[in-house]
């Protein structure tokens, strides 16, 4: 009697084109996983130049300096129920990167002291920079007198003025309103003053010697 193994059946055509499709299949997937870095790749190059000034070297602000600024005269006249004022400030704006253009249009600033607006804003030149390190400054000055509704709103100008008097500090808020490549933005300055310099007769100034603002609410001028 034989005793030699029996022979392994033929292959089948069938299972022979599955192995193929597995194969394939297997090169595609390969191949997907090898292009996919390279499919990234070419995606951030052809978007860089784009994406980039825009999320990284654009900010959408830059929140203006108040280089100087001068006090010569902040008064309540009770018979007028008005605040007679005399300000002025230097706001500066420093370009933060030499990679850009940066335009600022639409600039507006305006005095307030103890919630009570002094007078309109004052509309100022636009800006436009380019290079590290460029800068450009816009001096404004308000003065005038600014009535104030009797009751409740010149109760709070009145005591106001009382407690700085008693602190040795006038602060006063500059709203700055600007509108930086296409988006508006508003800023707070809060400037302080000695008020042992502030002659009432506006003879004498008392000075800010500089200060960056803050981001404000929208809208605020």
């Amino acid at each position: 009697m034989s005793t030699d193994p029996p022979l392994p059946p033929p292959a089948s055509p069938r299972g022979g084109g599955a192995r193929r499709r597995q194969c394939v299949a297997a090169v595609a997937a390969a191949a997907a996983a090898c292009l996919a870095p390279l499919a990234v790749l070419l995606a951030v190059l052809v978007l860089a130049p784009s994406l980039l000034p825009r999320l990284l070297l654009r900010p959408h602000h830059v929140a203006p300096y108040v280089a100087s600024a001068e006090l010569r005269l902040l008064a309540f006249d009770a018979a007028a129920s008005a605040v007679a004022y005399n300000l002025s400030a230097t706001l500066r704006f420093d370009n933060p990167s030499g990679l850009y253009t940066w335009r600022c249009t639409g600039l507006r600033a305006a005095p307030s002291y103890a919630g009570q607006r002094l007078g309109d804003a004052t509309p100022l030149p636009g800006l436009t920079r380019r290079g590290a390190g460029a800068r450009d400054a816009r001096a404004v000055a308000w003065a005038g007198t600014q009535r104030v509704p009797p009751g409740r709103r010149a109760r709070a100008v009145v005591a106001a003025l009382a407690r700085d008097r008693a602190v040795g500090w006038y602060t006063v808020k500059v709203a700055v309103a600007t509108v930086q490549n296409g988006v508006e933005s508003d800023f707070a300055c809060l400037l302080s003053f000695p008020a042992a310099a502030v002659a009432r007769n506006g003879s004498a100034a008392a000075v800010f010697d500089g200060g960056r603002c803050v981001d404000a609410v929208l809208g605020e001028i």
